[in-house]
């Protein structure tokens, strides 16, 4: 990945840049035929760039990016029809996707397995967890 910016107050590390270069390769990889290299590096850097402004330590942040990066590039993959498989497609919404979206898609997927897809999100950036989300 060549064009890869840090957020203001974090420095990308030589290592973070190898991950993140290396999370493109294998991005690249998965969606040979359907995206180019210029649209992965490009929804790899925008969700970096998503998980940097809220990071407070940076160790896992390539990972989480990769991660959502493949989550986005599916998503879009689906939305465009590239990948039609029969499956049907489940989105939980709820205001901030801090807690309780990502607990009813933890239960959803874990209960559906392979029968289906499911993503969470949220109307709002949430930068924590919501705390009624663990509450008793």
């Amino acid at each position: 990945m060549t064009d890869v910016t840090a957020h203001p107050l974090q420095e990308i590390t030589l290592d973070q840049q190898v991950a993140l270069h290396t999370a493109a390769t294998r991005l690249a990889e998965e969606f040979d035929g359907i995206y180019g290299t210029e649209t992965i590096e490009r929804f790899l850097q925008t969700s970096y760039d998503q998980f940097a402004t809220a990071a407070t330590t940076a160790n896992y942040l390539p990972l989480l990016a990769e991660r959502f990066a493949r989550q986005r590039l599916r998503a879009l993959a689906r939305v465009e029809g590239h990948h039609r498989d029969g499956r049907p497609v489940v989105l939980f919404l709820c205001t901030q996707n801090a807690g309780r979206s990502q607990i009813a898609l933890g239960f959803f997927t874990h209960l559906a397995g392979d029968e289906a897809i499911a993503w969470s999100g949220g109307s709002e950036l949430g930068i924590e967890i919501n705390p009624y989300a663990t509450a008793r």
